[in-house]
């Protein structure tokens, strides 16, 4: 199977702001890494201390503001692509976010959003899973181990390891 464009796996780290964005850019066709992108964000986290990566204001320090980081996604890996995440109504608001602070309209990218979570969820269902909608459930359902602390980087590629396993299986 051959999706119409590579696909941008995209994760974000940060409840109330984007702190951290990981980002792998997937082949089409064999839907294999071809580039990927990481980056803290800065943001005045006003003592928000549940963000599940452990990132803090100290690690913030000297990190490119959410104009630069949405130029540098930009300037990476374009617009030609499908945007794809493990949870997409989360992810694709800082996407926007980032893009629409470097000056670039977010209709710039396609309105197709691959959501892989449900994908994902309604394979395990066809499977007999009857385990929780969690994340990190349904990550270790297909393979993945636990992941301790998050980094939007490693989320990425999870959630492409994933979708292989379904296309994979999907396909055949």
């Amino acid at each position: 199977m051959k999706f119409a464009k590579d696909i941008l796996v995209v994760d974000f780290e940060g409840l109330a702001e984007p702190v951290q964005i990981g980002a792998v850019l997937l082949d089409k066709e064999t839907l294999e890494e071809k580039d990927n992108f990481c980056t803290y964000v800065f943001a005045d986290m006003k003592g928000d201390i549940r963000v599940k990566s452990g990132i803090s204001q100290e690690t913030l320090k000297g990190a490119p503001s959410q104009a630069e980081v949405g130029q540098m996604i930009f300037d990476k890996f374009g617009a030609d692509i499908l945007i794809g995440s493990w949870v997409a109504n989360a992810d694709m608001k800082n996407f926007e976010k980032i893009i629409s602070a470097a000056g670039i309209t977010p209709r710039t990218y396609d309105y197709h959003i691959l959501d892989i979570w449900p994908a994902a969820y309604i394979h395990l269902l066809k499977q007999g899973y009857t385990g929780s909608i969690s994340s990190e459930e349904i990550f270790q359902a297909f393979g993945a181990k636990p992941r301790g602390l998050h980094n939007a980087l490693e989320d990425c590629r999870i959630a492409a390891d994933v979708l292989r396993k379904i296309m994979k299986v999907e396909s055949k």
